[in-house]
């Protein structure tokens, strides 16, 4: 199957392999990326899969678009497509009893019905922390799913809660993925327009890259991120967090 590399940026610009892509008047940027690269899966008269990096160095998942347009999200991506991966059911076989509802949940994803998609991944979450433990590496996939399902619906103040519930624990484990989930973490807390919450979930987030850091874990590329969290939180906390500083505009946020 072809795979693409898709970038976007918080401008409002996307890249296909390194080739920039403008959308037509009207259209958004997202809508420009699944036609070309329903193009690209019409050309070959196959489906094509595309890494999506949601702005530098955060969220990542898989893009699957078939000739027809229809598309489908694997969640969540190994942030390296190279790299075996770990825990990560995107690039490896799904257990046994798990294809079926992480199936369905795509399927619903796809169709746009996000509400239900997000119901069906905290029934998954539920019963697999039940029957395996709240770390086991299936019980934190489906809390990652249900992370990126709030995070298409919007809902960042819960997308950020469920995403660092991830990053927490693999951090705690030594998780080799751990750097990742913090990074996902981190997409979803740049989009909060609550700065009181954005402290909250900041001073947490640097804890985390603090204590991956101190294990040796924190690659080099994810000490800008650190640095970014570090700043933005920088400013959160010198003007204060009171009603007037409660919500920003997307250009304000993670300056």
């Amino acid at each position: 199957m072809a795979r693409f590399e898709v970038h976007l940026s918080d401008e409002g610009f996307a890249g296909i392999d390194g080739e920039p892509l403008v959308p037509d008047a009207g259209r958004s940027v997202h809508e420009a990326v699944l036609d070309r690269l329903r193009q690209y899966a019409e050309q070959r008269g196959a489906p094509v899969e595309a890494t999506v990096n949601d702005g530098p160095g955060t969220t990542h998942f898989v893009l699957q678009v078939a000739p027809d347009g229809s598309s489908r999200v694997v969640i969540p991506a190994d942030p390296d497509p190279d790299r075996p991966a770990t825990g990560a059911p995107p690039s490896a076989p799904l257990p046994a009893g798990l294809a079926e509802p992480v199936t369905r949940i795509n399927a619903l994803t796809s169709d746009g019905r996000l509400d239900e998609a997000s119901a069906a991944a905290a029934a998954l979450r539920e019963d697999l922390t039940a029957s395996l433990g709240a770390e086991h590496p299936d019980a934190l996939e489906a809390r990652a799913m249900e992370a990126y399902l709030a995070h298409l619906r919007g809902d960042h103040r819960e997308a950020t809660v469920l995403a660092l519930d991830v990053a927490r624990a693999m951090c705690r484990t030594g998780d080799a993925q751990a750097p990742a989930a913090v990074a996902r973490a981190a997409a979803a807390w740049r989009r909060l327009d609550d700065d009181r919450a954005a402290v909250t979930h900041g001073r947490e987030l640097l804890r985390l890259c603090d204590s991956l850091h101190g294990a040796d874990l924190l690659p080099p590329d994810h000490a800008d991120l650190a640095r970014r969290v570090r700043r933005r939180l920088e400013k959160l906390t010198s003007r204060g967090t009171g009603p007037s500083t409660a919500r920003r505009t997307d250009a304000e946020r993670f300056r």
